[in-house]
């Protein structure tokens, strides 16, 4: 593969010298014809058709939209082979002239394709999936076929040298974030080890999130576009993308733009050290945040600029509390793209959230489980099996129908019903337990429609890794 690196950079070299010819060199190339025509000695070389090689460098060389690891060149703005453009359809017609230089058939490309990442890796899951993916069957099968030309060996070996030299600097950078994260929260542990991940951000920061993927806001609750052109803003949900392309990949605020986001499997919790990590690209804009526990009533943590989006919420909470709303508000500042542009949002040591309903649990105004109630709890409790110690905190709540004091009371006795089964059928005496009854002191939306109220009327579970 260095073999081919080296005759496409070298092509490069043509192609660039080519692009920026100067007036001045062109006079240096016409009085150097001139004085070889007076001498005579020396035949001529060859009459190379610069145009089709223009044409077909072109193709290979020009990045596109740099900001954008898919951009539709060979080779990427930082000099990588374009890998994902090369995987997609519209990369097909590059697949053949890199058939062509590299020695390889066509199929061979598409076979080797199968073994080199995209440039960009967001986490050490992605990290090992790649490794895993090194030992592809279809590719191995071929290799003992007997049918493999030399130079697709080649490429197959540096693909995969190249590929866990990468994995392995990922890994190791991963592994000093988490080391960070526990050194600073000793009592601390991953809930589910299946599930913790570390994520890389755009400008190559590493987030270590014990809870991994379940970390990010899952929907968008409100938005209101900024000037002059805040857009997308389911595009700031889910997993960090890593090198995201700020035209395509992220919630664009706008300037004055606001976004408020929900978190539906996790929730924000303090922890020693960052709470919250906002995945920015570009210049992190300045922006004011705040996290709420019902959508209604919000703290302000305040803003958020400068060289880093890691947020510590601990002067503003009480310990222990937990918040399921975060919004963002852009502040008046210009830049090139206005706005911020957020990819993803993450509660870094958040708890784990799940959600029962309580018409599937409970007859109206009774606390005592049905049998449906009891199936979902038994459901649940599997979701739970790789959860092997913390405390889990059963949350109780109403809608606004009836008094506080009844609906309290009801709460109260619902979550004693729910922690009673849930205990039974998880089964493990190293969690502690706690329930708690809030009444309708906690609505997840406000009462004003039936459809609200029967969101509010709910049990919550709440894991900690405490």
């Amino acid at each position: 593969m260095k073999k081919i690196i080296t005759i496409l950079c070298f092509f490069g070299c043509i192609l660039y010298a080519c692009k920026t010819d100067t007036k001045e060199s062109k006079e240096d190339t016409i009085a150097v014809s001139e004085a070889a025509n007076t001498k005579n000695a020396e035949p001529e070389e060859p009459e190379i058709d610069m145009g089709g090689l223009l044409n077909v460098m072109g193709g290979l060389l020009n990045p596109g939209v740099t900001q954008d690891t898919t951009s539709q060149g060979l080779f990427t703005s930082s000099g990588e082979l374009n890998i994902a453009y090369l995987k997609s359809e519209e990369g097909k017609p590059l697949r053949k002239t890199f058939a062509q230089i590299a020695g390889v058939s066509e199929d061979e490309v598409d076979l080797s394709l199968n073994l080199m990442p995209d440039d960009n890796i967001v986490s050490v899951k992605h990290a090992e999936e790649i490794e895993n993916d090194l030992n592809n069957p279809e590719v191995e099968a071929y290799i003992k076929s007997g049918k493999a030309s030399n130079n697709f060996l080649e490429l197959i070996k540096e693909s995969k040298e190249k590929a866990m030299v990468r994995t392995a600097s990922f890994k190791k950078r991963a592994q000093q974030a988490k080391e960070k994260f526990y050194k600073d929260n000793p009592s601390w542990f991953a809930l589910d080890e299946t599930t913790e991940d570390t994520f890389i951000d755009s400008r190559k920061a590493m987030v270590y999130l014990p809870l991994g993927k379940l970390s990010f806001a899952d929907s968008v609750v409100a938005f209101q576009p900024g000037r002059p052109s805040g857009r997308t803003p389911e595009k700031g949900l889910g997993p960090a993308q890593g090198d995201a392309n700020v035209i395509t990949d992220c919630a664009v605020l706008g300037i004055e733009g606001i976004l408020t986001l929900f978190f539906k499997d996790n929730a924000i919790l303090d922890v020693n050290g960052p709470d919250i990590y906002v995945f920015e690209i570009g210049e992190i804009e300045p922006t004011n945040l705040e996290i709420s526990k019902n959508g209604q009533e919000w703290v302000n943590v305040g803003k958020i600029e400068g060289g880093t989006a890691f947020v510590d919420i601990k002067d503003y909470v009480k310990p222990g509390e937990t918040f399921n709303y975060i919004r963002f508000t852009d502040l008046d500042t210009q830049s090139g793209q206005p706005g911020a542009d957020i990819d993803a949002v993450a509660a870094i040591g958040g708890a784990l959230r799940m959600n029962l309903d309580s018409a599937v649990l409970f007859e109206t105004g009774k606390h005592v489980l049905k049998e449906e109630g009891i199936l979902a709890i038994h459901e649940l409790a599997e979701q739970m099996k790789n959860l092997k110690k913390g405390t889990i905190t059963v949350e109780g709540h109403t809608d606004d129908v009836g008094s506080d004091t009844t609906n309290k009371t009801l709460s109260q006795k619902r979550a004693a019903s729910v922690a009673a089964e849930l205990k039974k059928a998880i089964n493990k005496p190293a969690f502690k337990w706690k329930e708690v009854g809030y009444g309708e002191s906690n609505p997840i939306v406000q009462n004003d429609t039936d459809e609200n109220r029967a969101k509010n009327r709910r049990v919550e579970i709440l894991v900690t890794p405490y």
